[in-house]
């Protein structure tokens, strides 16, 4: 497995893209209301979009991410973020949605006249015509057990040195399940030392850690019937 700053930055990579596709999607077929999704999909999206080409940009001062109209501001300022992808009209009606999402979410909104309509939800979902995300058509209708292990191996692939090596692509680790949030989702380099098991990582969903300890209590439940 990468070193832990490694497997963050790919941690929070996969989680942003995850969190922009699914509640994109969901607005896309009117799966659920669209203030609190939309605020989610864009801020994460945003955020994946800064990072991609000028990583820590994302970050504001006090080394939080910025808001999403922060991150607006730093991708309209530079070109090389913004990339021929995304053009001046869609990001106004993403602002403009943006901003009528937070008024509704906090209670400041006039709802007679401060709806979201069709033209928000498109331009949320022509942000994934840019590099750091286009992942809508490949996570449509998987869950997100299923959409978090499908980006994380499309991520760790793009990591290759040779991604189309067969022997390359079997040394990736397979996801197993993670024993806290019950995922398919857990990151570990091989078994553990006692060769019953996962071995200690990480889980990308949730982002539990799986310790030597952990391992040593399994052992000792599988072998005696008792924890460590």
């Amino acid at each position: 497995m990468a070193s832990t700053d490694e497997f963050t930055e790919l941690r929070r990579r996969v989680m942003r893209r995850r969190v922009y596709a699914l509640n994109t999607l969901a607005l896309r077929d009117n799966r659920m209301p669209r203030d609190g999704a939309f605020d989610a999909a864009a801020a994460n999206a945003l955020a994946a979009i800064v990072a991609y080409t000028a990583s820590g940009r994302e970050y504001g001062n006090k080394g939080r991410v910025k808001s999403p109209t922060a991150l607006l501001a730093t991708i309209r300022e530079d070109s090389e973020i913004k990339t021929d992808a995304i053009d001046d009209s869609e990001l106004q009606t993403l602002e403009e949605g943006i901003e009528k999402a937070q008024s509704i979410r906090h209670g400041r909104a006039d709802e007679e006249w401060d709806v979201l309509d069709e033209s928000h939800v498109e331009a949320l979902i022509s942000l994934d015509q840019h590099p750091a995300l286009q992942v809508l058509e490949v996570i449509d209708g998987l869950d997100l057990a299923q959409a978090v292990a499908e980006l994380y191996r499309q991520e760790t692939e793009e990591r290759m040195p040779h991604p189309f090596d067969p022997k390359a692509r079997s040394s990736m680790p397979e996801p197993s399940e993670c024993c806290y949030c019950g995922r398919v989702t857990l990151i570990t380099e091989e078994f553990d030392v006692f060769g019953i098991g996962p071995g200690e990582g990480t889980c990308i969903a949730c982002g539990e850690e799986r310790t030597y300890d952990d391992t040593v209590s399994d052992y000792l439940y599988w072998r005696f019937g008792e924890t460590g």
